[in-house]
């Protein structure tokens, strides 16, 4: 059993930081729009496990390979459980997270992102069978043609199934484009990878700005 959560943590961590990896190195080119705070982009090192315990700014987390991770905080970091915001008093011992960020000046490791597992998340990626990401190089009817350094090029087959997902929001087939990066969800069958679910856009905190003050 804890082997199987550890895998899961494993995939579900593989699809957070292909999201956010995608989300920085993978604008389309032509697209000029700069990031509103390039500093705060989410550029660190993800890591993951379980909170033991929480602070006024900081917490403490149980890394998957057993070791220990002070987390620190700030008024920058974002607090996400799937498609909804929370904050640090959200938090608990018993938690699973997974923590994008970066060490300060006084190497302490600073959280930019935070995004808290639910069970039926693990449950998901327990029974996902595989995954395939990678940037669309071309979609012919119900198959899309993707490619990553990694896995090179694979065709993924959908089908009426199959749910599409932009940023936490239900879109369809027709939505995705040439150029777009996506996240796979599915399995091999009769030699082919099928998809249940697949997954596109970026993983992004809230906006804070002075205008929502």
């Amino acid at each position: 059993m804890r082997k199987q959560l550890v895998l899961s943590l494993g995939l579900i961590l593989v699809a957070f930081t292909s999201s956010a990896f995608y989300a920085l190195a993978g604008q389309n080119e032509g697209t000029k729009t700069p990031p509103e705070k390039p500093q705060r982009e989410f550029a660190g090192q993800p890591v993951s496990g379980t909170i033991t315990s929480v602070g006024v700014d900081r917490f403490e987390i149980k890394k998957t390979d057993g070791t220990t991770q002070t987390v620190m905080v700030d008024e920058h970091t974002h607090y996400r459980q799937g498609q909804k915001d929370v904050e640090l008093e959200d938090l608990k011992p018993g938690d699973r997270v997974f923590v994008r960020g970066q060490a300060n000046s006084n190497k302490q490791f600073v959280a930019e992102a935070v995004r808290r597992v639910t069970d039926d998340e693990v449950q998901r990626f327990q029974n996902s069978g595989g995954r395939v990401f990678g940037e669309i190089i071309s979609i012919d009817k119900d198959q899309l043609k993707v490619r990553n350094p990694r896995q090179g090029e694979r065709v993924v087959a959908v089908n009426d199934q199959t749910q599409f997902m932009k940023d936490g929001q239900a879109i369809t087939l027709k939505d995705l484009k040439v150029g777009d990066r996506i996240f796979a969800l599915g399995e091999e069958k009769q030699g082919q990878f099928l998809a249940t679910r697949v997954l596109t856009g970026q993983f992004r905190g809230p906006r804070r700005d002075n205008q929502e003050r």
